[in-house]
């Protein structure tokens, strides 16, 4: 490494044919010129602390000029003196990062890859409101400096504009981003400004469930889509699950009881989940196997596998509302409609009550696959997923008996 009394006219001028050459100053030493074969050129300073030599980069040529370099390798050179070690000090500023930004990005990476995953749809809507919401307002401010008033300001400002159940959304990302950092030891965050923080916006459950003469009207506008689409749509509502797990099914899922065993990463409650499918069920299923039935997944993607299976019905749904002309109605809702319907009891007292199927609400529940608390479960030795597996297969039978039957134009 040649060592020479650098000037600002010779640094202009230096050039070398290696990848990188490094040029001395004998003035200061311990300062160096890096020249890239590209033309390239950058300051470093060269210094022994703790038995190890190191180099930190000071800047880069032409933006930082010979006579600052030399005073900045002067000062660094200074406090090596006095026992420091800039180049780990810059290292460790760099990774107590304390910005919001450097929170929120470990809080995604930890929803996203830690004991519990979240699942795809909620770490989209997760990615939605840190992207969009809170990083152009707080990336580069630290977060001991977010206060509990800064929090109410964006939730609020969030639903003034027009988007109430965003700003919910919005504050219930906070708070976990804030609780993840508390949980982790984030540096230098002690409490979570979000805490006593009230959502901005009230939310009411979803009661809403279609009639038996809706059910035919809503089956009848799933005609015009796709075969895939269509089936989609009328297994959710035959089998009375969500349709993201519907839309993960494979057709090894089902086995030869005519049992759809659901797996625990295509499942709300991230355990195995079976459904007893009717006669209706397997017959809508059926319709599909001459296009699918090839392949791993009865819904599949696009894109040649890299997508396994369809994630979006959103344009479906809006274009079957619109020919239903039914308001405010969502694919959830065939759930409601299940429970509401087979609930109800099938001889009622008051003949001006709707007749519905006579099943047990527990049993209802089970279907739903919603966690049973009850102590009859709890002293349930076997496997959990066989758990009034043969009720469940009754109210299934009963429910696409119902489905049909308002189809042809005899719902209740």
């Amino acid at each position: 490494m040649p060592t020479m009394r650098l000037t600002a006219k010779g640094v202009a001028g230096l050039q070398s044919d290696k990848v990188q050459e490094e040029f001395w100053d004998d003035l200061v030493p311990g300062l160096v010129l890096r020249v890239g074969r590209g033309g390239s050129k950058a300051y470093l300073v060269r210094y022994r602390a703790g038995g190890k030599y190191r180099r930190l980069a000071l800047g880069k040529h032409p933006h930082l000029s010979l006579s600052d370099a030399r005073e900045k390798a002067r000062e660094k050179l200074a406090a090596v003196q006095e026992g420091e070690d800039p180049a780990q000090e810059r290292t460790l500023r760099r990774s107590l990062d304390t910005t919001f930004g450097a929170l929120a990005a470990e809080a995604l990476r930890e929803k996203e890859k830690g004991r519990k995953p979240a699942r795809p749809s909620t770490m989209r809507q997760y990615r939605q409101v840190v992207s969009a919401e809170l990083l152009p307002r707080w990336k580069d401010r630290p977060v001991t400096s977010i206060s509990r008033r800064d929090v109410v300001e964006l939730v609020e400002a969030i639903r003034d504009r027009g988007a109430p159940i965003l700003a919910n959304r919005a504050l219930a990302t906070i708070k976990n981003v804030f609780n993840t950092g508390l949980k982790r030891g984030f540096p230098t965050l002690e409490a979570n400004p979000a805490t006593l923080v009230d959502p901005p916006s009230e939310e009411n459950g979803r009661d809403r469930y279609l009639t038996g003469e809706e059910i035919k009207v809503v089956w009848d506008a799933m005609a015009w889509e796709t075969p895939v689409m269509r089936t989609l749509f009328r297994l959710a509502l035959l089998t009375a699950q969500r349709m993201g797990s519907c839309a993960a099914l494979r057709w090894k899922d089902i086995d030869e009881a005519d049992v759809w065993r659901i797996p625990a990463g295509a499942f709300k409650g991230k355990r195995e989940h079976w459904v007893p499918l009717s006669p209706e069920a397997l017959a809508v299923l059926e319709e599909l196997r001459p296009l699918t039935g090839a392949g791993e997944h009865v819904f599949p993607g696009r894109g040649d596998g890299k997508q396994p299976h369809v994630n979006s019905w959103n344009g479906a749904h809006r274009r079957v509302r619109d020919r239903t002309e039914i308001p405010s109605w969502v694919p959830h809702d065939f759930r409601t409609t299940f429970r509401t319907h087979a609930t109800r009891a099938r001889h009622p007292r008051d003949k001006r009550d709707p007749a519905g199927l006579g099943v047990a609400p527990h049993v209802a529940d089970a279907v739903l696959g919603h966690k049973e608390a009850s102590l009859g479960f709890s002293r349930y030795t076997g496997e959990a997923e066989r758990y009034l597996l043969a009720e469940k297969r009754e109210a299934l039978t009963a429910w696409g008996e119902f489905v049909a039957a308002s189809v042809k134009g005899g719902g209740r």
